[in-house]
């Protein structure tokens, strides 16, 4: 793999909540997913986010249960997401307040390690593609990385998610379409002109918290190092992710020094 970055051939396709993210905080808290940024906020009703809190102790049992299927999952996670977007609509939300309640989250933290990561691949001669591939709000996302890495993201690092849609004046009208969700992450899902950032590449590091994650390289004939990040739930769910993925780091530990090996690059 280390080769195939020297080479050009290498492209990252990483999660992003959970992932990029730290999954829980240094005092024991929950860390926050880009959905959850606007579910805490102040912008939005309470009742608005007591329902929020409510759709995640419901449906986020559902996503890491290891006793179900994907294919039993999909339908469930659709509803999850299209309650959750339907809720926001209710609101009134604008680009300037979504951009405010990132600025005002403590609890959306990128894992350590991460900004070495992202920038050694951005820094590689030559530049080596990142996708971040989310079934969160892309615009949170945008707004998240802008103002927590201490430098701007190229055009080789990529954001690829779910999108909100606003009128003139900036208030939120809808969201992109088809749903992008946990379980229907592949390539295909990149628009056009972004899937040439990583066509023709031989070999892609994938990093993931979930099972869903192992997917996103789906459609390029490359070789796959599969690197999974096990937050939660460990012993319960190991001999899953063992089976999985080529290697597997538990309890929310920093990026692991695999994946900075894979980029050609010693971990700073």
């Amino acid at each position: 793999f280390a080769e195939a970055a020297r080479a050009g051939t290498l492209a990252v396709f990483a999660d992003f909540d959970r992932t990029v993210t730290r999954s829980f905080l240094a005092d024991g808290g929950r860390g926050c997913s880009s959905h959850g940024v606007l579910e805490g906020a102040s912008l939005l009703s309470q009742q608005c986010r007591d329902r929020a809190s409510e759709l995640f102790n419901k449906y986020y049992p559902v996503e890491i249960d290891v006793k179900m299927s994907i294919e039993e999952k999909i339908p469930i996670m659709n509803e999850w997401y299209e309650q959750m977007h339907a809720l926001l609509l209710k609101e009134d939300l604008t680009r300037d307040k979504i951009r405010q309640a990132v600025a005002d989250c403590a609890s959306i933290q990128l894992r350590d390690g991460m900004t070495d990561f992202l920038q050694k691949c951005q820094d590689a001669l030559p530049p080596i593609p990142v996708v971040i591939m989310s079934a969160g709000l892309g615009d949170v996302i945008d707004d998240f990385l802008r103002q927590s890495l201490p430098f701007e993201l190229k055009p080789t690092t990529i954001v690829v998610s779910n999108r909100m849609t606003f009128d003139r004046d900036g208030i939120l009208l809808g969201f992109s379409e088809p749903l992008l969700h946990m379980y229907n992450k592949t390539v295909s899902f990149m628009p056009e002109a972004e899937r040439k950032l990583v066509e023709g590449k031989t070999c892609c590091l994938l990093i993931g918290d979930s099972v869903g994650d192992l997917t996103m390289a789906d459609g390029l004939e490359a070789d796959k190092l599969r690197v999974g990040l096990l937050n939660e739930k460990v012993e319960e769910r190991l001999q899953q992710y063992q089976e999985l993925f080529d290697y597997v780091s538990i309890n929310d530990a920093p990026l692991p020094e695999i994946c900075f090996r894979a980029i050609g690059v010693e971990q700073t």
